[in-house]
C-alpha cells in the first residue's frame, strides 16, 4: 500500500464518515438509517464518485448500535480501520458486488474486537 495524496483521501473520507454517521445517529438522535442517508446524500453531492462511494460505505460501520461501537473515539479507530481496508483490498473486490457491506462489516468486527482487548 503505497501512502500518496489519494490514500490520504480515503483515510479522511472513511474518518468522516464513520464518525459523522455516529454523531447524528448517536448524539443528535436522528437514528442509523437517517444518518447513514444524509452522509450519503452529502457526500454524493460534494465528493467525487469514488470518494463518495468510500464515505457512504464507511458509514455503514457508524450506524451501528452504542453496544458495538460505544463512543466517538471508537467511531474514530473504525475509520481508520475501514480507511485501510479499503486501500489494501481495491484489487482483491474489484468488480465484485457487496463489497461496501462486506468492507464495513469487517471492520466493525475489527473494532469492536480491539475495543475489546484494551478495555
Amino acid at each position: 500500500m503505497e501512502v500518496n495524496k489519494k490514500s490520504l483521501y480515503v483515510l479522511i473520507c472513511s474518518f468522516i464518515g464513520v464518525t459523522l454517521t455516529w454523531f447524528i445517529n448517536h448524539e443528535m438522535g436522528y437514528g442509523a438509517v437517517i444518518a447513514n442517508g444524509l452522509v450519503g446524500v452529502m457526500a454524493a453531492i460534494f465528493l467525487p464518485n469514488d470518494l463518495a462511494g468510500i464515505t457512504y460505505t464507511s458509514s455503514f460501520v457508524g450506524m451501528s448500535s452504542l453496544a458495538v461501537i460505544p463512543s466517538m473515539g471508537a467511531a474514530a479507530l473504525g475509520g481508520l480501520i475501514v480507511g485501510l481496508i479499503l486501500l489494501t483490498t481495491v484489487e482483491i473486490y474489484a468488480g465484485i458486488g457487496g463489497k461496501g457491506g462486506t468492507t464495513a462489516a469487517l471492520s466493525t468486527i475489527i473494532t469492536k474486537t480491539i475495543i475489546r482487548i484494551f478495555s
